[in-house]
């Protein structure tokens, strides 16, 4: 599976990484240090994380390849997921990651998660 993160998204993450940042593409399912709860609803909904290496926990057992190199994802949320995707911003300053089967998810949140106490 790839992602190819469109040069405005990559100009926002660059500005907030450093050498240690992890990226993480969070299927917010509730399962996680990133999710807060499970979404009760038939919605699919995912953000995207900038983590520490120490908050990528034992759930997030798969990767995806991206031109910003590997992203880490929960192996069970790949079925969610198309095997070509972006991660592009609307004219609402909205994330928006998309697939071949259209969008997959249209307000996908950016969540700097590097200076949360450690897990």
């Amino acid at each position: 599976m790839h992602m190819t993160i469109s040069e405005a998204v990559v100009a926002m993450i660059t500005a907030k990484e450093n050498d240690m940042t992890r990226l993480v593409l969070d299927f917010d399912d509730g399962v996680g240090p990133f999710s807060k709860q499970g979404i009760c609803s038939l919605n699919t909904a995912f953000q995207f994380v900038l983590a520490r290496p120490d908050q990528v926990t034992g759930e997030f057992d798969a990767t995806l390849t991206s031109n910003l190199g590997s992203i880490a994802i929960k192996g069970y949320a790949i079925e969610q997921l198309d095997p070509e995707m972006t991660l592009t911003r609307d004219q609402n300053f909205n994330l928006v990651l998309a697939g071949n089967s259209g969008s997959l998810d249209n307000h996908l949140q950016l969540v700097d998660a590097q200076t949360w106490p450690a897990v």
